[in-house]
C-alpha cells in the first residue's frame, strides 16, 4: 500500500512538474516583451496553423494585429514571424552560419535511413552536397537543356494549337502546365521520354499530384512527433516498420496488392533508385547521358557517408542513397513550383491585355530565329520586360511561405533580440512583398512590373528565398518559365475564361497554388516564323 501510495504520488510530482516546465515555456516572448497571440497549452498555435486553409494569410493577418515582429509558438518551441526587412537581412545572409538549418518535421530528422537530401541536409553535410548541385545548375549544363525544353514545350503547343482554332473553347491551362512541367523534368532529369502529355492516365504524373496534395501538418504521426519530440525516434521506426510490413505483405500475398498501395512518396523513391540502378549498370562511359542524374552518378562513392566522415570525403561526391534523394527532391519540388508559376503568369495576362500586348511586342521584336541555340544570357539580355513581369508575378504571387524558415543553429542576438539555439525564424511573405516602404512609391497591390526596374533592398522580394541557402534550382526553373511564356504567347493571344475568377481561389500546403486557370486562347496572326515554335505559327 505504501509503495502504490509512493508510486502514486512520484508519477503525480512528474505530471505536475511537466506541466509546470511546458507552462513556463510559453513566458518565453512575455519575458522579451515580443507580442503575440496566445498560445493553447501544449498545442502553442499549432490548432490554428492546421485549421487554417492558408497558412500564410493567417501571419498576415497577425502581422497587421501585432507588427513586423511577433512570436508564436509549435508546440512548445518559439516561433519568431518577422517582417522587418533589417532582420531578415541578418537571418538569411550577414548571420547565415546561425540560421542555416531548415527546421523539418521532428519525425524526417531522424537520420538513420541514410537518404539526405538536400533540403534536410545541415552543416558541412549540407555545403558540400550544394556545392556539388550548384555545379548541375550552371550556366553552360542549362544551356544544354534549352533544346530539351523546346521539344517539351512544342508538344504542349500543338495540343493547345487545338483550343485556338475556336476562341470560344475554355480550357483549364494549369492541367497542360502540369503534364508538360512534368515532362521536362523527365527529360533533364532522368532522359526519358515519358510521353505524359499525350498519355494523361501515367502512373508517375498520378504519383505526384497525389503527393503534392499530401500535407505531412495534417498526419497525426507527424503532428504527434512535433508536438512530443522525444517520441519521433520511435514513432519513425513504426512507421518505417510498417511501410516495410505493407510491402511485404504485398510481395507474399499478390491478390492484396489492388488493397495494399505504396505510399506516393515510397513508390517514386523506388522508381527513382530502380532508373539509378539501371543506369550505374548499362551506361559505358563512352554512351553517357547529359541529364542531371548521370551528372550526379559522376560524382558517386560507395562508402557509407556520416557526419564524422563528410569532412574527410573526397570532392565532388554524393552516395548512392544522396543521389536517389536529391533527383527526388528536384522532381517534387520542380514540378510544383514551375507549373505554379506558369499558372499565376497566365492569369495576370488573361487579366491585364496591355501588360500581354507589351510582352508580345518585345518578344516579336527580339525573339532569334534559332531560340534551341540561344543561351540563358540571350534570353536575360534580350527580353528585359519579360524579366521584370515575371518577377512582378513572384512579387505579388509568392508560391511558398513555408520553405523559408530557418532555425537557430547557435544562440545569437539579432537586432537587440537574442534568439535561442532552436528557435524557428518565419518570415512572413505577404507582407515582406506588399510592403510599401519596400515596394513604393507605387501601391504594392497593383500589378506594375516597371517597379523592378529601380533598385531595391535584396531582402524585399523572397520568391526562391534569399541567401546562400536560396533555390539551388532558381535559374532551371525562371529559363522554362521564360521560354514557356515567349513560346505560348508567340503563339497564341490569352483571353479569360468565364470561370477565371471562380477558379483562382488558392489553396495551401507547402505551395500556394490555384485550383484552376481557365482561359481562352486566340491564334495570333504572324508574318515573321520563328523555330522557336517549331512551325507551329504561321
Amino acid at each position: 500500500m505504501l509503495l502504490t501510495s509512493i508510486f502514486i504520488v512520484t508519477i503525480a510530482c512528474i505530471v505536475i512538474f511537466y506541466l509546470w516546465t511546458i507552462n513556463r515555456l510559453y513566458d518565453y516572448f512575455k519575458c522579451r516583451n515580443i507580442p503575440g497571440p496566445l498560445p493553447r497549452f501544449f498545442y502553442g498555435h499549432n490548432k490554428e496553423f492546421w485549421s487554417t486553409e492558408t497558412y500564410s494569410k493567417q501571419l498576415q493577418e497577425w502581422t497587421r494585429q501585432y507588427g513586423s515582429i511577433y512570436g508564436l509558438f509549435e508546440g512548445t518551441i518559439p516561433m519568431y514571424v518577422v517582417s522587418d526587412a533589417d532582420f531578415l537581412q541578418e537571418v538569411y545572409i550577414k548571420q547565415f552560419s546561425s540560421f542555416h538549418s531548415r527546421p523539418i518535421s521532428r519525425i524526417m530528422r531522424v537520420e538513420n535511413d541514410g537518404k539526405i537530401h538536400l533540403s534536410r541536409a545541415t552543416g558541412k553535410r549540407w555545403r558540400y552536397q550544394r556545392d556539388i548541385i550548384n555545379l548541375m545548375f550552371s550556366t553552360v549544363k542549362l544551356n544544354s537543356l534549352v533544346p530539351l525544353m523546346n521539344d517539351c514545350l512544342s508538344t504542349m503547343l500543338k495540343k493547345l494549337s487545338f483550343g485556338t482554332r475556336n476562341s470560344n473553347v475554355e480550357i483549364n491551362i494549369f492541367d497542360s502546365y502540369k503534364h508538360m512541367t512534368m515532362d521536362v523534368i523527365c527529360r533533364c532529369a532522368f532522359d526519358i521520354n515519358s510521353n505524359c502529355q499525350n498519355t494523361f492516365n501515367i502512373t508517375y504524373l498520378k504519383e505526384f499530384e497525389e503527393l503534392c496534395e499530401t500535407n505531412t501538418d495534417q498526419i497525426p504521426i507527424f503532428q504527434l512527433s512535433n508536438l512530443m519530440p522525444f517520441l519521433a525516434h520511435p514513432l519513425h521506426d513504426f512507421l518505417f516498420c510498417l511501410l516495410a510490413v505493407r510491402k511485404r505483405t504485398a510481395e507474399l500475398i499478390p491478390t492484396l496488392r489492388k488493397y495494399i498501395r505504396e505510399f506516393p512518396v515510397v513508390c517514386l523513391i523506388n522508381r527513382i533508385y530502380e532508373i539509378v540502378d539501371l543506369r550505374k549498370k548499362s551506361l559505358s562511359k563512352s554512351n553517357k547521358s547529359t541529364d542531371f542524374l548521370q551528372f550526379m552518378i559522376d560524382t558517386f562513392i560507395d562508402d557509407e557517408i556520416t557526419d564524422d566522415t563528410v569532412a574527410q570525403l573526397r570532392s565532388k561526391a554524393l552516395s548512392s542513397d544522396e543521389i536517389a534523394s536529391n533527383i527526388f527532391i528536384f522532381v517534387a519540388v520542380g514540378y510544383e513550383t514551375v507549373s505554379t508559376t506558369l499558372a499565376y503568369c497566365t492569369y495576370v495576362l488573361a487579366t491585364k491585355p496591355d501588360i500581354q500586348e507589351k510582352l508580345f511586342n518585345e518578344i516579336n521584336q527580339n525573339l532569334s530565329d534559332d531560340i534551341d541555340n540561344d543561351s540563358i544570357d540571350d534570353v536575360e539580355t534580350n527580353f528585359s520586360y519579360l524579366d521584370i513581369f515575371v518577377r512582378e508575378v513572384l512579387r505579388m504571387f509568392p508560391i511558398t511561405t513555408k520553405a523559408m524558415t530557418r532555425e537557430c543553429n547557435i544562440t545569437t542576438t539579432v537586432c537587440g533580440h537574442t534568439i535561442e539555439k532552436g528557435c524557428i525564424i518565419q518570415p512572413d511573405i505577404f507582407s515582406i512583398h506588399y510592403n510599401q516602404d519596400l515596394w513604393g512609391p507605387e501601391d504594392p497591390n497593383l500589378f506594375i512590373p516597371e517597379r523592378h526596374q529601380r533598385n531595391r533592398r535584396l531582402i524585399a522580394s523572397m520568391p526562391f528565398g534569399v541567401g546562400p541557402r536560396n533555390c539551388v534550382g532558381m535559374k532551371f526553373a525562371l529559363m522554362e518559365i521564360k521560354i514557356c511564356l515567349i513560346q505560348l504567347l508567340r503563339q497564341s493571344r490569352i483571353l479569360p475564361g468565364e470561370k477565371l475568377e471562380q477558379g483562382f481561389k488558392c489553396k495551401e500546403r507547402l505551395i500556394i497554388q490555384p485550383d484552376a486557370i481557365f482561359i481562352k486562347l486566340e491564334k495570333r496572326k504572324i508574318e515573321k516564323y520563328s523555330s522557336l515554335s517549331h512551325g507551329l505559327v504561321d
